[in-house]
Parts: structure tokens; sequence; C-alpha cells
């Protein structure tokens, strides 16, 4: 088995991994990437990407590119189950744009600047070993392992790995478990033009927007107890939406479904605060902590942790900090930006999945409630 050492490895591809490489590598590093999926690839997500990604975005110069392809959104609403809606205005222009363009725009944005990036690898094993290099065990094409030793380490896997695991990672789970689900419906003229909007039922909620061409994008989550309590098959979790909320039956019946592409489910997601360091490694995006995806903040959140994380190891690297204060000082920047939004989210979500919870708030406080909220999270 042969052995190799890097000055970085970022493990995962996505928005917080290819972020924190395309850092890595504009600062003079050659970061190696390791992906164990194939891009382009669709995956479970929202795909609404909030004006706070802009100062992100570029700082990776793709913001033109994305701004240019991407479906702009400016409003949104939260259509609570018997009715009534709350219409806000966002604080700054959103973007909606897929997963299958969004990661490979910035997936090639970091090779262009001089990452490695291997499709279709796995890491096997994390092994740190005292203040020398991370050893990590690798698994490509055909089963054929190899061996690199890290200087530095970025975790960007997404929500859940066996990598969890393998560091004895431990979460605080909040608000039990959850299923995600996607699907996307054909372009229709002037359906939902610069809207975003979320819809509440028992036992989760969902959105609906705009994407790239015109194609419009459902995503969801639904409760593991309500979710046990229908048939077999993403079909029946929207027929239940449906059936719970009238203004998300309405409008999907004027669209129709893209059905080659199929559904896409994902669990269990857990609501998680974890810690952004693990023994050496710098943890970005999902694998630091997932926001909830009412909020709209997810990808923004990733690509500002990936960035931090880049710039974090990229001053350890080059000598400004020392190697062995990266993971504390990563640590409190991250808790500074990002924590909250976690801890905003779950009240949130609290609020508007508790049985009434949401009307009953609306009735005493009225609208000026969601839409103070929505502000203070920055949607």
């Amino acid at each position: 088995m042969r052995e190799t050492i890097r000055d970085a490895v970022v493990i995962g591809a996505g928005p917080a991994g290819s972020a924190a490489a395309a850092i890595l590598a504009e600062a003079g590093f050659e970061p190696l990437v390791i992906e164990k999926d194939r891009f382009p690839r669709r995956k479970v997500c929202g795909e609404f990407l909030s004006g706070s990604a802009r100062e992100s975005l570029a700082r990776l110069d793709v913001l033109a590119e994305i701004a240019g392809e991407a479906a702009p959104i400016e409003r949104g609403s939260v259509r609570l189950r018997r009715g009534r809606s709350v219409d806000f205005d966002l604080s700054a222009r959103a973007f909606g744009i897929s997963r299958f363009r969004l990661d490979q725009i910035l997936a090639r944005r970091a090779a262009e600047r001089g990452a490695e990036i291997r499709f279709g690898c796995r890491v096997l094993g994390v092994e740190k070993d005292g203040g020398g290099p991370t050893l990590l065990r690798l698994a490509g094409d055909g089963g054929r392992e190899e061996s690199v030793r890290a200087r530095s380490v970025v975790g960007a896997w997404g929500r859940w790995d066996a990598l969890d695991r393998t560091l004895h990672r431990r979460f605080l789970v909040r608000g039990g478990r959850f299923f995600g689900w996607s699907r996307d419906y054909e372009p229709v003229p002037g359906a939902l033009e610069g809207d975003v909007r979320l819809y509440l039922f028992r036992g989760g909620y969902c959105g609906l927007s705009r994407v790239e061409g015109g194609r419009i994008h459902l995503a969801g989550v639904i409760s593991e107890a309500r979710r046990r309590r229908l048939p077999s098959g993403w079909d029946a979790a929207v027929a239940h939406a449906r059936r719970d909320n009238p203004a998300l039956d309405r409008d999907l019946a004027a669209l129709p479904v893209r059905s080659p592409d199929g559904d896409l489910g994902t669990g269990p997601v857990y609501f998680t605060t974890k810690r952004p360091s693990e023994r050496g490694a710098l943890m970005a995006g999902d694998a630091a902590g997932v926001i909830d995806p009412f909020l709209g903040e997810g990808l923004a959140a990733a690509l500002a942790s990936g960035i931090l994380a880049g710039e974090t190891l990229a001053a350890a690297l080059s000598g400004r900090i020392r190697m062995e204060e990266a993971g504390a000082l990563y640590a409190r920047a991250w808790r500074r930006r990002l924590r909250s939004r976690i801890g905003w989210g779950a009240a949130l979500r609290g609020l508007m999945l508790h049985p009434g919870a949401a009307a009953f708030a609306a009735r005493i406080a009225g609208d000026g409630l969601a839409r103070a909220a929505l502000a203070r999270l920055a949607i």
C-alpha cells in the first residue's frame, strides 16, 4: 500500500469542502479532495442559496456565474395549515440553483485554482497520532487502497458518515429524527417567479421555489413519528402534506411532475450541534452542525464555514499561526458566526411544528411575530 504526504486533505467536495479547497489552493497549497460520489449528481436539498451567501460566492469568484444562471428569489411566505399566510420580503436577493449545478460549479472552481479532486473515492479511516501528520486510509475504484498523510484535514462529509463513528463523535440531537425528500416539477410560465413558499403540515414542512431553467423544486422534512403512520414511498409523504395544507395542494395541482427524475429521499436527519474541531480536523458544513432547512441558511453556512476552515488552515500551513492552535481558533470563530443560527432554528422549528402553536402565536402576536423571527434568522 503506497503512502503519500499532502499539505491538506478535504473530505467531501460539496459546497463546504470545495470552498475550503479553493481557499487553500488560492493560498498556494495543493489540497487533495476526496469525494465518494461522482459529479454532477442530484442531492436532497432545498436548493435555496440565501442572500447572505453573496460574500462567500464573491470570495470564491463564482458570484457572477451563479447570479447569471440561478432563478432570483426576492419574496417569501409561510403558509400555515389552516389557511393563514405570513408574507415577507427577503433582506437580500436569494438564488434558486440545483445542487446538480452548484456543486459542479464550486468543485470546478477548486480544481481551477489547483486542488486535486478524486471522485468515486472514500476515506475508510482517519488516525491522528500525536502531533504528526494525520493518516487517512483511502479506497478508490476497484477497491484499491492507499494511505495518505496530511498535515491538515477538513471534514466536510455532510450530516453523517461512518467517519463520525470512527472519530467517536458525540452529538446533541435536537427534536428527534426527521427524513427529507425532494422532487422536481416542470417549468410553468409565471409560476413562483421571485417567490419561495414554505408550507407547514402535521409532522413537518416543505418549501417550493424555482431553480435554474425555470424548473420548480419541492423539498421537505417529515418527522420519523409521522412517517411511520404513512404508507411507504415519498408519494405518501407528499399526499399527507397536501391533505394537511390546502395552499400546498392548490399550488402543486398546477404543476406537472418531472417524473423521469423521480423523488429523492434521505434520512435520518438530526438537527444537531457538533464539535467544529475534532482530533485536529476542522469540520465544515453539516459535519460541524446541521442548520434547520426551514431557515434557508444551510448552503450559505456551508460556504462560510468552508472558507473559514480554508483560511484558518492556510494561516497554519504558512506559519502565521501554530497548527496546534488552528482547531481552537477555528472553533471559536465558527461558534461566533454560526452557532446561534442552529439555536434559533431549533426554537422556530419547535414553534412551527407544535400542533396549533404556530396558529396560536399568529393569533396572539400577529404576523409581526413570524416576520421578526424570519428577519432575525437573516433568511
